[in-house]
């Protein structure tokens, strides 16, 4: 996998998934942390001229800096139902069915890095991998939260119920509740579907709950990840105050 820009090589080198550095001569100068982390390491650290790393990185931007190193290391499932059940009422999962366009998904990632989510969870079918388009997209933070493919996202929303978990899923019509009169106050799975499709009929049919994000200016629905990041800076919010009114 390639890692594209000092941000993404910084996040993979602190993963230990880094294993090889090009860095442009006009670029030395500004990631010298870097390149120190990169030694101390034992990364292999190679001087490239802009125009070899436009082709190493087939025209993507890269700021002078391109990483090179091995796959995507996904969570196992059994890490996410250990680190629920530590956390109590505390957890906060979110879990994507069918988000297959790789910008939303590093924009999503993104934000669950920042709201310090316990985990993502992706389906293996009907959805995108992360790659290095979903890494580039997440400003490189795509590796800060564990990401835990499955087979049948299904059968894992059934076992993060018995885990304690309550699983909300994100979508419009009748029985779906306002977000903002939701407290939050146990295990969260916030499940959220793709664009136009929304959630799959058998996976709306496994949540406890369904809600909605109010639309004041008419608009039909959010883009997924605008939607993702609104809903999960809501829970932070209840969670961080008793105050925050409905």
């Amino acid at each position: 996998m390639r890692f594209l820009g000092p941000h993404a090589c910084e996040e993979a080198l602190a993963r230990n998934e880094l294993q090889g550095l090009w860095i442009a001569p006009a670029a030395f100068a500004r990631v010298g942390k870097l390149i120190a982390g990169a030694r101390t390491a034992g990364v292999v650290i190679h001087r490239e001229s802009m125009e070899g790393l436009d082709r190493r990185s087939q025209g993507q931007r890269h700021q002078g800096v391109l990483g090179e190193g091995g796959p995507f290391a996904y969570a196992a499932f059994e890490e996410v139902l250990t680190r629920v059940a530590a956390r109590g009422g505390a957890a906060l999962v979110l879990a994507l069915d069918g988000v297959t366009d790789p910008n939303n998904l590093g924009a999503i990632l993104r934000s669950a890095a920042a709201a310090a989510v316990d985990a993502v969870i992706l389906p293996e079918r009907r959805s995108a991998a992360v790659n290095e388009t979903v890494i580039r997209a997440s400003a490189g933070t795509a590796g800060r939260v564990p990401v835990c493919q499955v087979v049948n996202l299904g059968r894992t929303l059934d076992d993060l119920k018995e885990a304690g978990a309550w699983i909300y899923g994100l979508a419009a019509g009748e029985g779906s509740r306002d977000y903002l009169r939701e407290a939050f106050d146990r295990a969260t799975v916030l499940v959220m579907g793709a664009e136009g499709e929304g959630l799959h009929l058998k996976i709306r049919e496994r949540c406890d709950g369904l809600l909605h994000i109010p639309m004041p200016g008419g608009t039909e629905s959010l883009n997924v990840s605008a939607a993702a990041a609104v809903t999960l800076f809501r829970v932070i919010a209840r969670r961080g105050s008793s105050e925050v009114s409905p």
